[in-house]
Order: structure tokens, then C-alpha cells, then sequence
């Protein structure tokens, strides 16, 4: 929980002295870590270095700080990065909000000098923590680079930054500081971060509304406030694209096509960005943000993440509005454990089931006996699969080429008009090493599972013939045997 600089007992200056001419004392490098951007940090020391910089970032504001390479620290997990082609520029600013600085870390690999897909990288946190710094997200980051794609890990606002604790069902002016929400353009940050939904001070009542129980002041229902987060960070997050297109020549990068990719919290304003804008959102209002036109022509191609959802309709109502405003052919993955206890399963279920009420193209993964930290589970070297289904997913719906028979050769196509191509018994899987016509089996099969799975058909097995996921190789394998009963 956040600490007043009023309740910091012990002066930071007394931790970091003789760091200037000792730099690499354990104590000294542990200063260079702290994120300040992490209001519900409970590191007190991280919070005392914080204090004394003025909630700035250890790397601008201590000198000893400036060869601090967070890229380096994170290489952690076996990829050998610092042998490798991917180069790392950190600490970029990209805007200006609630009177803070935001940034980002950009990935790319100097091998290739094509135009690439831009991959955005959004870290969790409950909308009130992490960071991009996250050495897990540093690991993300760096592997979409490697796979073909030019990528950023932001920071964005987090709740701390914009909201004082007031009511929010009071009507509030846009852009003004006197109702609940922080100015966007405010020259100053709102400093010590107001508490919000995580504070001890609050506490959730009956009625599932939080209150403050020594002034009797009743906020609307987190739901509400979560809500208004994914906002304010879909916001952020379309600014770091703009930012990263306009540099779209000196970096490489192909404006024409662009993933969001993160987890939890960072899932959901993938699934908030690929969904909703600037004007195409719920309840303006509250925070007083005005539509931005310019950010709304950004949009999201593919979002794949990892423990993500769709929040109940009350909070986001997907609606045909919201599809017009998205991207054609856009495509939603989510890899979920069967057993997250803090977003459950049956969210991500709602994402799906809504996504398809649409026809918009969705996968559930899951990760059978998998709670809601399931990077290890992906990221695992022993098994490439997990990784490599995500990435296969993005590929195919990023690509365009849904549908489309990689085997065909377009010299050979016959187009007689005798072919009927509207005709049910034809089936575009054939030669690619599954039984031909069973795309419809499969997804009744899947149907008919407990929870039901939704599956795209035996391509999902097919493309680049790989078993991608097993519980279609299972399904493809069940409809074979009916087939051939």
C-alpha cells in the first residue's frame, strides 16, 4: 500500500551515501530497479529512493543510475540475448498525462531491415502496479522482436496518477481536477497518488460497494473504476503507438499492421484497445476525457494474451458500433489457467462466446491446472508448443491468408463456373494432412465438450504441419475415426 513521504522514517540519502563513489554496492544497484511509477509499491526502500527524487525515474535522476541496463539484468530465462541480433533503446517518453512522463522500452532486431508488424507489450498489475521493467515483459518484448516483429513495452497511468478517492457518481467536468479524476493535462501530478480500490482505507461493503468508513464516502462499485482504467489505458497505449509510428521509417515498422500482446490487466486493454476507442467507449463521462479522432484511426489487428477477459456487459457492452470501429478480419487469443482464482476461466469464456455472437474470429487456450501466473507455463523451453500456438495464431490472422489452402497452387486453380464454392461438401483442408471434409465435425465436437471449446477446425492442426494445440489434435483425430466408421 502506497506510504505519505510523511510517514518515511528514514531518509533515503542516509541508504545511498557513498554511492556516487561506490555505485556498484548491492544497495546502490537496488536503486536503480525501483520503478516510482508504482504507486502500491510495498518495497519501502523503493519508496524512500522515490520520495527523494520527487517520484522521478532512478535512472534520470541518480548519476550512478545512467549505465543501468534493465534489458541486461533481465536476461534470465536462457534466450542468450546478449548474444543475439535484438538490440533494446529504453526509457523512450512518449507523452505527457497527469502531469507524469510515460515511456517506453522499443525491441528490434538489427538483422532485418524490412518494414515488421509493431507488437505492443502491456504489462499487469491490477491497473495499480508493475511495470515495464518487469523483467517478464522485458522477455516478451524481446521474443516478439525475434519472431518478426518491431516491439514496445509501455507504462502507462495507473490509478494512483488520476484518481483523488472522491465520489464517482458525482457529474464531473471534463479535463477538471476538482471532481474525481485527475486533469489528463495537468501540469502537476497528483502527489502522494490518491488511494483508490487497493487502499486499507477502503473497504467493501455489503452492497459491493467500496467506502471509506470514517467520512461515510460511498464510490461506485470497483467494476466501475476498473472500467474506467482499461480507458485511461486503452488511451495511453494508442498514444504509444502514434508515437512509435511516427517513427515509423527510423524504427522499420509496418503501420499497417500491429499486435497488442499482455497479461492480466495488460490482456484486458489488449482486448480494451481491440474493441473500443477514444469515442466508441463506456461512460466518458466519468473520467472527463474527450474522443481524440487521430487515436481512433489506430487499430488493433490481433490481441493475444494471457489471463485476459471481457468484463461483464454492464461494465462493456460489446455492441455493432464497437465492431464497425475495429479493424477488418481482427482476431482475439487468450491463454487462460483452468484454475485462476483472480480473473476466472468463465471471463475468458465470455470473451469468446461474445466474440463469436460477432463472428470475430477468437481462441480460448487453455492451460489445464494452471492458475492466473502462467508466463513459466508459456514461456517454457521444454515445451515450444505453448509459445509457438500463440504466435502461429497471430501469423495466420495477421497474415490475412484465413481460409486459404497453403497447398494450392493459384497457376493450377481451375475456375470453371461449374464449381460451386458456396457448395458444403467442399472443404479447403485437403492435402494438408488431416480427413478432408471435417472442419464441421470438429467444431461439433467441440461444441459438445464440457465447458464447450471453440476451435477454427483442423487448420488449426494443419498450418505449417504442427500439432498446435492438443486438444484439436484430439478432436481432429475423434472426427477421423468418425469419418471413417
Amino acid at each position: 500500500v502506497w506510504m505519505a513521504a510523511s510517514t518515511i522514517l528514514v531518509d533515503a540519502q542516509s541508504n545511498l551515501s557513498n554511492c556516487e563513489e561506490k555505485p556498484q554496492r548491492s544497495r546502490c544497484q537496488r536503486a536503480c530497479k525501483c520503478d516510482c511509477s508504482d504507486y502500491w509499491n510495498t518495497d519501502t526502500f523503493c519508496l524512500q529512493v522515490c520520495n527523494d527524487i520527487d517520484n522521478g525515474s532512478p535512472v534520470d535522476a541518480l548519476s550512478w543510475c545512467s549505465d543501468y541496463n534493465v534489458a541486461d539484468d533481465c536476461d534470465q530465462y536462457d534466450s542468450n540475448w546478449s548474444d543475439s541480433t535484438i538490440q533494446s533503446n529504453l526509457h523512450i517518453n512518449y507523452m505527457r498525462a497527469y502531469g507524469r512522463d510515460f515511456s517506453l522500452n522499443f525491441f528490434t532486431d538489427t538483422a532485418r531491415s524490412e518494414l515488421l508488424p509493431l507488437a505492443v507489450i502491456i504489462h499487469g498489475g491490477g491497473f495499480n502496479s508493475g511495470s515495464k521493467d518487469n523483467c517478464k515483459i522485458v522477455e516478451s518484448a524481446r521474443e516478439f522482436a525475434s519472431r518478426g516483429y518491431r516491439s514496445v513495452a509501455i507504462s502507462y497511468p495507473l490509478c494512483g496518477a488520476y484518481w483523488n478517492g472522491t465520489d464517482v457518481d458525482k457529474n464531473v467536468t471534463a479535463f477538471g481536477s476538482d471532481g474525481p479524476w485527475h486533469a489528463w493535462d495537468a501540469e502537476e501530478p497528483l502527489y502522494p497518488p490518491g488511494v483508490t480500490y487497493g487502499d486499507d482505507d477502503y473497504v467493501v461493503a455489503d452492497n459491493g460497494y467500496y467506502s471509506n468508513e470514517d467520512d461515510d464516502l460511498t464510490n461506485k462499485d470497483s467494476s466501475i473504476t476498473y472500467s474506467q482504467s482499461q480507458e485511461v489505458a486503452n488511451r495511453a497505449a494508442r498514444y504509444a503507438i502514434q508515437y512509435a509510428h511516427s517513427r515509423a521509417e527510423e524504427w522499420g515498422i509496418d503501420v499497417e499492421q500491429t499486435v497488442c500482446n499482455g497479461a492480466s490487466a495488460g490482456a484486458i486493454t489488449c482486448y480494451e484497445m481491440f474493441l473500443f476507442n477514444t469515442t466508441v467507449r463506456f461512460r466518458p463521462q466519468n473520467t472527463g476525457l474527450e474522443p481524440v479522432p487521430d487515436l481512433d484511426q489506430i487499430k488493433i489487428n490481433v490481441a493475444a494474451g494471457r489471463a485476459g477477459a471481457l468484463v461483464s456487459p454492464e461494465v462493456r457492452a460489446v455492441t455493432e458500433d464497437t465492431v464497425a470501429a475495429m479493424a477488418p478480419g481482427a482476431a482475439v487469443y487468450d491463454l487462460h489457467g483452468d484454475e485462476d482464482t483472480v480473473v476466472d476461466i468463465s471471463k475468458a469464456q465470455f470473451l469468446v462466446e461474445t466474440m463469436e455472437e460477432f463472428l470475430i474470429p477468437a481462441e480460448l487456450d487453455i492451460a489445464t491446472g494452471e492458475g492466473h501466473s502462467i508466463f513459466e507455463y508459456q514461456f517454457n523451453k521444454t515445451h515450444p508448443e505453448r509459445l509457438n500456438t500463440m504466435f502461429d495464431f497471430i501469423e495466420l490472422y495477421l497474415s490475412g491468408n484465413v481460409g486459404e489452402d497453403d497447398d494450392v497452387d493459384n497457376d493450377d486453380v481451375d475456375n470453371d463456373d461449374d464449381v460451386d464454392e458456396d457448395d458444403d461438401d467442399v472443404d479447403n483442408d485437403d492435402d494438408n494432412s488431416v480427413c478432408e471434409d471435417d472442419d464441421n465435425a470438429i467444431k461439433f465436437l467441440a461444441a459438445s465438450r464440457t465447458p464447450p471449446v471453440f476451435v477454427n477446425g483442423c487448420r488449426q492442426v494443419a498450418r505449417k504441419g504442427g500439432c498446435s494445440k492438443t486438444i484439436v489434435v484430439e478432436l481432429c483425430c475423434q472426427s477421423c475415426a468418425n469419418f471413417w466408421k
